[in-house]
């Protein structure tokens, strides 16, 4: 499912953000990255910390909506691992969609070599959202969000303390954070958390050159 997070400063900009989920079961428990929730979290903060200055023209954030699929469902529960970025959610109030099928995990462990997919939802150029101060937030273009599938050849796997990152040869693309990393059989290998980058020694085209993997 795609998680759209939109928020107002005073002055009346309005910004969004895309990321992915997985629902797990009818109870409406899902999976994503960490850290979409840590900036939900972050963004009720400063909302119910919010006072209108004099100017009425601050970039504080004054109001905040976040979207989970087609449901009007509200974050209920909230827990993050936050060394591998990985975030468990509840949501209250959630429909499943028609036909849904619930994820299936695999159980053998992911090899060096192996050709996995990530998919997400890394283009919302057309979602252009606006504020009424009666109506709240609303989208243009919100649904139905255009799904983007990458390869991802698994190059490493990073040690953690309390995991293992899979590092793939192809980046996981912005709005990509929180979807599957799939098997050939639609098992669900890993969860796109970010993108790193290595540097790679030298300098092209007046700026330093990186590898980029996801993780």
């Amino acid at each position: 499912m795609p998680i759209v997070v939109v928020w107002k400063s005073e002055r009346g900009k309005v910004e969004c953000a895309i990321g992915a989920g997985m629902i797990l079961n009818n109870e409406g428990y899902f999976i994503t990255a960490g850290h979409i929730l840590n900036n939900i979290i972050a963004l009720d903060k400063q909302v119910n910390k919010y006072k209108p200055t004099r100017s009425g023209k601050s970039n504080r954030i004054s109001h905040y909506a976040s979207v989970f699929g087609t449901s009007k469902a509200l974050l209920d529960k909230v827990l993050v691992q936050q060394e591998l970025d990985l975030g468990i959610g509840k949501l209250k109030n959630f429909v499943l969609p028609p036909g849904h099928v619930f994820p299936k995990f695999r159980v053998r462990e992911v090899e060096q070599g192996e050709l996995l997919c990530r998919l997400g939802y890394p283009f919302v150029d057309g979602i252009r959202p606006t504020w009424d101060q009666n109506k709240g937030f609303t989208f243009t273009n919100l649904f139905p969000v255009p799904q983007f599938v990458n390869e991802a050849l698994v190059s490493r796997f990073a040690k953690l303390q309390t995991g293992v990152w899979i590092e793939t040869s192809s980046p996981g693309l912005k709005g990509q954070s929180g979807g599957p990393l799939a098997d050939s059989d639609g098992y669900i290998c890993g969860i796109q958390v970010n993108t790193h980058h290595y540097p790679l020694g030298f300098e092209g085209k007046g700026r330093n050159q990186v590898l980029n993997v996801g993780r």
